[in-house]
């Protein structure tokens, strides 16, 4: 019996490779750009977070303006403040630099104060070049109007240039360096960068370090904040750009699902065509002895054969399509959250059991009604040729039209925290629906 099982339960793949590989493939492609998705959004954030901390350092406080730039009268109220041990001013413009090719190429500019910055994030604080002939011009670079210091992907990108010329036309010179890790950045005075920007009296943010021993809540309230100003944790930066790169995410993942949809119906499709074509063969086994469940088993373990070879496969395609997409698109697909990283795949092994996990739970899901049929199946009669008797039109209708009525009024319920849920539920009803109808 256990021969004869294993040859029966091999015999449909064997004999209809192509109608099974529609469903292998149609699997293979929904678990693939839903783990693409995945791996590059989670590289990207991880990226982005490790740039932003670096670069930002570790601030107790971030004040911001709700909107625009924030008035740096508010800088001298902050400093002076007894709860307040640092205040560092940042003024932070994306610029247009014409490197030695002639493309202009996109890099962000930041103000910094090189006297209060080292104590907040010293990776932003200016490294003179040594210059033997002028050993006190040194000392002045770090407040001079025309010197700016560059990190090393500034200085790969700009190929070694001792001056460094905007698009806009002004020359500024190659006083030093930074150690800022990440994408092209140059530092330089940031009442020089107001100047040069035309911002005078404005700012992007203020970093705080706060006295030991002090709250934060009692310092804010301390200081009476305009209403304009919000006070963040510096984690929240990350929190923010996931929120601007949530849009693409949810709706690529939301497309990812249908694929997933589309490869359980196909399972659907080809184990219902292969239970009719095999139905005098399963009725044998029921006279045989194999009962009820274990006839819904084998269909069963067929369907997740084909939903597993899907599913790897997938998570071997989505490891190749995140790691092209991150070296030619960056982790954002293009849109422009990320300031330009092009951050290493993170490859996460449980993420990839996750994702392969779906892809078989979907195909399950696919094979669970033409498995119900054979178990249902009566071998008696189907070794007659009678088979089972089909169900009535009318549920079938009622069934497809309450789902489709579904839909449409899903469509009109409200977003769930910025994120339309019950559309995205509404078009898988109709899908489903149309199906039914069908």
């Amino acid at each position: 019996m256990r021969a004869l099982l294993s040859t029966f339960s091999t015999q449909e793949l064997r004999h209809h490779p192509w109608r099974n590989a529609s469903a292998v493939v149609a699997v293979m492609l929904g678990v693939a750009l839903a783990f693409a998705v995945h791996l590059i959004n989670a590289s990207a954030l991880a990226e982005f977070s490790s740039a932003v901390s670096s670069i930002n350092g570790q601030p107790d406080v971030e004040l911001r303006a709700r909107q625009g730039a924030l008035d740096d009268a508010l800088l001298a109220r902050v400093a002076t403040n007894p709860g307040v041990a640092l205040a560092s001013p940042v003024l932070e413009v994306p610029v247009q630099v014409l490197v030695p090719e002639g493309q202009p190429l996109g890099v962000k500019l930041l103000g910094v104060d090189a006297l209060v910055v080292a104590g907040l994030s010293p990776a932003l604080m200016p490294v003179t070049d040594e210059r033997r002939d002028e050993p006190d011009a040194r000392r002045f670079d770090l407040f001079a109007p025309d010197a700016v210091f560059l990190n090393a992907a500034a200085q790969q990108a700009f190929a070694g240039q001792t001056q460094v010329r905007l698009q806009g036309g002004a020359t500024l010179r190659v006083a030093g360096r930074v150690n800022a890790p990440g994408a092209p950045l140059m530092v330089m005075d940031v009442a020089a960068l107001q100047d040069l920007t035309n911002r005078v009296g404005q700012l992007s943010r203020i970093d705080l370090r706060l006295t030991p021993g002090v709250r934060a809540p009692d310092v804010l309230a301390s200081l009476a904040l305009p209403a304009n100003v919000i006070a963040q944790r510096p984690e929240q930066s990350g929190e923010r750009v996931s929120n601007l790169s949530r849009a693409y995410r949810v709706n690529l993942t939301v497309l990812a699902l249908v694929a997933l949809f589309t490869g359980a119906f196909l399972v659907f499709s080809v184990l219902s065509l292969s239970v009719a074509r095999r139905q005098p063969q399963f009725a044998l086994l029921g006279v045989l002895g194999l009962s009820s469940n274990e006839r819904l088993r084998l269909v069963l373990a067929e369907s997740a054969l084909l939903g597993l070879l899907g599913s790897v496969l997938g998570v071997a395609l989505g490891t190749a399509l995140a790691a092209l997409a991150l070296r030619l698109l960056g982790g954002d697909l293009g849109g422009g959250y990320f300031s330009g990283t092009t951050p290493a795949l993170l490859w996460s092994p449980l993420a990839a059991l996750i994702y392969l996990s779906l892809g078989v739970a979907a195909s399950l899901v696919g094979g669970w009604w033409p498995a119900r049929a054979t178990a249902r199946m009566a071998p008696a009669l189907a070794l007659k040729g009678l088979g089972t008797p089909a169900p009535t039109g009318a549920r079938r209708h009622t069934l497809a039209l309450g789902l489709v009525l579904l839909a449409g009024a899903m469509a009109f319920a409200p977003p769930v925290a910025g994120i339309p849920l019950a559309a995205y539920v509404s078009v898988g009803l109709l899908l489903v629906g149309g199906i039914a109808a069908l």
